[in-house]
């Protein structure tokens, strides 16, 4: 097994504990906050999960094997993306403003996001090999996007009329 084979095992391995990890803080989080908007978008990311792990375990058992990546193991199709999770759960009625424990997930989980951003493109950065770049890359991409989801929402729960204020592009006309 040669150097960048084990480098890139081990990389697996450590992504696949980082998405464990995810799925499960989602999943308790979830549970815990009162805001019904917050509970949909951190079950969509606990789901959202299950894809990563499976594609890594299947990357790490192929690599294991043979370590030649082919453009099927670098694929990253995530089978549910849903672009608008964020503004469709901020659009219930009655759903409130949540609690501490809602601000507490949203910002937990934006640091677990930023974080595999970073490693993703760490190892994105430091492959020689072009469809595990790709991969890594498409990933990290991913991981934005829930990031960005998770600050909507963050957003839209402390400062509800700057959220609108800004997502409805409004204007302040001074004439």
């Amino acid at each position: 097994m040669t150097k960048v084979q084990e480098y890139l095992l081990a990389a697996l391995k450590d992504a696949i504990q980082m998405e464990v990890d995810g799925r499960q803080f989602y999943l308790e989080a979830a549970k815990k906050v009162q805001n019904q908007g917050v509970r949909q978008i951190l079950e969509y990311l606990a789901e959202a999960e299950v894809y990563h792990i499976r594609k890594f375990k299947e990357i790490y058992d192929s690599l294991a094997k043979d370590p030649s990546w082919t453009e099927t193991l670098a694929e990253f199709k995530p089978p549910k993306s849903e672009p608008y999770a964020c503004i469709l759960a901020m659009t219930q009625t009655d759903q409130g403003t949540g609690g501490k424990d809602d601000l507490e997930a949203l910002r937990t989980g934006l640091k677990m996001e930023q974080c595999a951003i970073d490693y993703y493109t760490k190892l994105a950065r430091e492959t020689d090999i072009p469809l595990a770049r790709r991969f890594f890359l498409s990933l990290a991409h991913e991981e934005r996007g829930h990031y960005l989801m998770l600050l909507d929402m963050h957003n839209y729960l402390t400062d509800p009329a700057d959220w609108f204020y800004i997502t409805q592009k409004s204007m302040v006309d001074g004439g």
